[in-house]
């Protein structure tokens, strides 16, 4: 990896957050190292644990869901009259509500098993780029970068995250190499610590990598994004992202319709557009 090629560490524009005093002028973001990793993967997997509960949230608020419970109650409350039984009545009510929150749980627990297998991975060591945001002392932000390659570059929608072939066996390409074919990138991780979010963190990390992705001429950045992240969403589409292709996830949670967004722009495109913000 090119230890020239990225810009060099430095603190980000200051944040559009509404607080008078806002961590985004002190903050440094620098290469990951070794000794970042285990506050890094925890960031990360905190992050996709989050998606878990994102889930549950949506799935209360599915009709689905009282569908389900309000039948099981209403027979509860027929059977039982609930000045003589009030005891039996709280206990069955208690128990039901208890077994339909226990079953949404089994529904988003693959959410759950993705953030545990990432705490145990190594992506950011595999990663061609990797940055830390550091504030005081504290490691309060991760972004890594990968390049990968299409598996059928003729496809319909050949940026779907079905084609992605992850990770790439070429070269990254420099500011000189021969244009003859497309070489594209895909964020591995991006994740800001819970109380750092809503203060413009976020989107200083995807502007520093964008700018590393431009100077390697990547042709594409994309990103993987789930559809209950809208905060996520938004920085994406302020930043100049569009979505390129929508994928229902897998089994139950995709029936009730949350998918994997993949965003995509082109690095080199979006710093000729923004030339104030890639010489911070």
């Amino acid at each position: 990896m090119s230890t020239t090629s990225t810009p060099a560490a430095s603190s980000p524009p200051p944040s559009p957050s509404p607080k008078s005093e806002t961590p985004s002028k002190h903050l440094l973001i620098r290469r990951y190292v070794p000794t970042d990793h285990t506050a890094a993967v925890k960031l990360v997997a905190e992050g996709y644990a989050q998606r878990r509960s994102l889930a549950n949230i949506r799935i209360f608020r599915h009709p689905y869901f009282y569908t389900v419970l309000l039948p099981l109650l209403a027979i509860v409350f027929a059977q039982y009259d609930i000045k003589e039984n009030l005891g039996t009545v709280i206990l069955l009510t208690s128990g039901i509500i208890m077994a339909v929150m226990s079953l949404v749980g089994r529904i988003t627990d693959p959410l759950l098993d993705v953030a545990r297998d990432i705490t145990r991975g190594d992506f950011l060591e595999n990663a061609d780029y990797a940055f830390v945001a550091i504030y005081g002392e504290e490691l309060i932000g991760v972004c890594s970068m990968q390049y990968v390659e299409l598996a059928d570059h003729s496809a319909k929608d050949p940026l779907n995250v079905a084609n992605v072939v992850s990770p790439s066996t070429g070269k990254r390409k420099s500011k000189t190499a021969s244009r003859d074919e497309k070489q594209h990138a895909i964020l591995s991780s991006w994740a800001v610590l819970r109380r750092y979010r809503n203060v413009g963190m976020g989107s200083d990390l995807l502007g520093y990598i964008l700018q590393v992705a431009s100077q390697d001429r990547a042709d594409s950045l994309l990103v993987q994004c789930s559809s209950l992240e809208s905060r996520a969403r938004k920085t994406l589409k302020s930043r100049g992202f569009s979505i390129v292709s929508v994928t229902p996830l897998p089994g139950n949670l995709g029936r009730l319709g949350i998918k994997t967004e993949t965003w995509s722009i082109n690095p080199i495109e979006w710093v000729g557009e923004h030339p104030d913000q890639a010489k911070d």
